[in-house]
């Protein structure tokens, strides 16, 4: 993800992988609506969409009363459910789109250690097979490579935190028992539970976390194992066949309160790792490279001042914090072994599969509620009216906007990797006003893209159409509106078309008073080490 985000920007970009080929994996199979939102804004959402399958919800099974459901579909998301795919693909799609930028993974070289200097950043790898060392030199440098991260340990970075301490197994199968596969289910029956996956082609994923009294070499299980423990955690009759794979690993909760030093920096499972709970980690990471990603492209390119990488640990920092809490928080609700604890539990869990809990709860989940409100790069305006846009907010998607002969969403409009300027006219477009404005940010269109939204009925030529004016609703700009959109999705500001001063404020700020002129390519080198 980041090097595909380096990449579309014009930057020059490697990413060295010690493994010698793509896994073929399944491992992170969870992907959320915010990423499907992201990879919507990557126009590769469809691809996604065809291979995974659909999950509603969660069903939490008890052994007294009906079972709790929490619904995905009060998510304000253009996708409100989760879909399950193997990581496997998820990475093929990627790479793919990747090669289509021209980059391709270098395999077999593994980072030994790295040393930064005044004029970059040199990494001792060797290359699989070989016993020569070699140097290579990057302007940045990026540890994407996960809970053992070689990056975080050559910038000798703590990695504070707990270990659970009891092996967790994973199994995937068939079963052959009639669950509902529009949801996932968690046998809440014992302590530790049964959480239960559905995966495309009929096959479910079954997890057995907390297991005592294995061996401490952590030694793959075999059916047996499995069925003995789903047999005292599942439901009566549960039988499981066929299985694909058989796994054992420990989780974490760690993270290391610094992801920038100097020229170098790290991401995802290198800066922050939890329990699987709740399907969180490759989403989070994925989303930690698509917030740096815009930002290191414009450092690379001496359009930005060096600090706004700051940014990077100031935004993500506290959202993997809140990450790291809800996955903590799920584990220690479901595997406590007090009897009075489980009791006051199963009788809370009905309030949580109702409305407006069940929202808050499929919200956070689902990462569509994280937001850099008060962050280093938003405003402190205050909210114009109940349910308005803030700095900070991710913008929400809005479907059935007209382009053509086609239809849009806001997502489509948000493609081009700069900053984009959405220009609501209003119910009643003022036409010389919408020239100015259109005029006056011409100089920054390097920077930001300037997409006109109106209503079809005298909508100025280039505009987007808006017909049924549910851009204008959802946005509070009835009355006209400017909103400028990260490249990460997320609102910068925004302001009234009497007043785009308050957007060049943003952009100069941004830049540093830097010029913005020309195409946004740049040519200089950064290396993504995984």
């Amino acid at each position: 993800m980041l090097a595909i985000e380096l990449a579309r920007r014009g930057v020059e970009v490697s990413i060295l992988d010690k493994q010698p080929a793509r896994s073929s994996e399944s491992r992170a199979i969870g992907i959320h609506a915010r990423t499907l939102e992201v990879f919507d804004q990557l126009g590769i959402v469809e691809q996604f969409l065809e291979l995974g399958h659909r999950v509603d919800g969660l069903a939490v099974h008890r052994r007294a009363g009906r079972p709790v459901r929490i619904h995905f579909s009060g998510i304000e998301s253009l996708y409100p459910f989760m879909l399950t795919l193997s990581q496997a693909e998820t990475q093929r799609i990627l790479e793919e789109c990747l090669e289509e930028l021209g980059v391709s993974v270098q395999r077999g070289v593994r980072v030994l250690d790295l040393c930064e200097d005044a004029n970059g950043v040199e990494l001792r790898t060797i290359r699989l097979g070989e016993v020569r060392e070699r140097t290579v030199r990057a302007d940045w440098v990026v540890g994407c490579d996960g809970t053992h991260s070689v990056v975080r340990r050559s910038l000798g970075l703590s990695f504070d935190g707990e270990d659970y301490a009891q092996d967790w197994l994973m199994a995937e199968v068939n079963i052959d028992l009639p669950l509902a596969r529009d949801h996932f289910h968690l046998f809440a029956y014992t302590a530790p539970p049964l959480p239960v996956f559905p995966m495309p082609g009929g096959r479910w994923r079954v997890f057995l976390p907390q297991v005592a009294g294995r061996s401490p070499d952590g030694q793959r299980p075999d059916m047996e194992e499995i069925d003995q423990l789903v047999a005292v955690r599942g439901p009566t009759g549960m039988k499981l066949s066929d299985p694909s794979l058989l796994a054992t690993f420990r989780c974490h909760l760690r993270s290391s309160k610094v992801m920038r030093q100097g020229r170098v920096l790290i991401a995802g499972d290198a800066a922050h790792v939890h329990s699987p709970a709740g399907g969180q980690g490759m989403n989070t990471g994925l989303h930690d490279a698509f917030n740096l990603g815009w930002k290191l492209a414009l450092v690379a390119g001496g359009r930005a001042p060096v600090a706004l990488l700051d940014s990077y640990p100031q935004e993500r920092g506290p959202i993997a914090a809140d990450v790291m809490a809800v996955t903590h928080r799920l584990v220690r609700t479901f595997t406590t072994s007090s009897p009075s604890r489980r009791w006051l539990r199963d009788r809370l869990l009905p309030a949580v599969g109702t409305s407006p809990a069940e929202r808050r709860f499929a919200t956070r989940v689902s990462q569509v509620a994280h937001n850099y409100r008060g962050g280093p790069l938003t405003s402190t305006a205050p909210r114009l009216q109940r349910g308005s846009i803030m700095p900070g907010d991710r913008l929400p998607g809005v479907h059935g906007l007209r382009r053509g002969d086609g239809e849009v969403s806001t997502f489509e409009l948000l493609r081009d990797p700069v900053h984009t300027l959405l220009v609501l006219a209003g119910r009643r477009p003022d036409h010389a006003t919408l020239r100015g404005v259109v005029a006056r940010f011409g100089r920054w269109e390097a920077l930001a893209r300037t997409v006109v939204i109106a209503p079809p009925d005298g909508a100025p030529d280039g505009a987007v159409g808006d017909p049924e004016l549910r851009a204008h609703r959802r946005y509070r700009a009835l009355g006209g509106r400017l909103i400028l959109v990260r490249p990460d999705g997320y609102v910068a500001c925004s302001a009234p078309p009497s007043h785009p001063e308050v957007i060049e404020r943003y952009l100069e700020a941004l830049t540093g008073g830097r010029s913005f002129g020309g195409a946004h390519g740049v040519g200089l080198a950064g290396v993504a080490a995984a």
